[in-house]
């Protein structure tokens, strides 16, 4: 089959080959021979402040999946601020086109949270088993971002 590639869209054109495109840019990442691998540079701002025990990492992504609210991120603001409107501060600026008009209420956690192992983290009980678990879980509780809607700040997370 021949193509006339100058009469090739340039939607089609990027959407043909952005595969390749990743592909290449894959393997050059993989190179264990390419100068940014060779670098004495492990990555790290800054020295740990303990040596790194963990040998693998499972990291989820739920993308449709429970909130973090509802889980593992218990929020006492946000269960003192339930029913109440929105703070102005969270609002202030934001691309929130789909709920203009709305009057933005604050919902608290609709599942109880628990204090779990010698950690004393707190995990929803909605995950009742979990909680046996939690002093070899690794929660990260330290991600930060400007976005209040939650498609962009996945996107930013992963």
């Amino acid at each position: 089959m021949v193509h006339d590639f100058w009469q090739m869209k340039r939607r089609t054109f990027l959407g043909s080959t952005a595969a390749g495109m990743g592909a290449a840019a894959l393997g050059t990442l993989l190179n264990p021979h390419s100068a940014h691998a060779a670098s004495e540079s492990s990555g790290v701002v800054n020295p740990l402040h303990f040596p790194a025990k963990a040998k693998r990492v499972i990291f989820l992504v739920m993308a449709g999946g429970p909130s973090h609210l509802e889980t593992f991120d218990y929020k006492p603001k946000l269960a003192e601020l339930d029913g109440q409107p929105m703070p102005e501060s969270f609002t202030a600026g934001q691309p929130i086109a789909q709920l203009q008009g709305r009057e933005l209420k604050c919902l608290a956690p609709q599942h109880e949270f628990a204090k779990y192992g010698e950690s004393g983290q707190q995990l929803s009980t909605v995950f009742p088993h979990i909680g046996s678990v939690a002093d070899d879980l690794c929660v990260i509780r330290s991600l930060k971002t400007e976005q209040i809607n939650h498609d962009p700040a996945h996107t930013f997370m992963n």
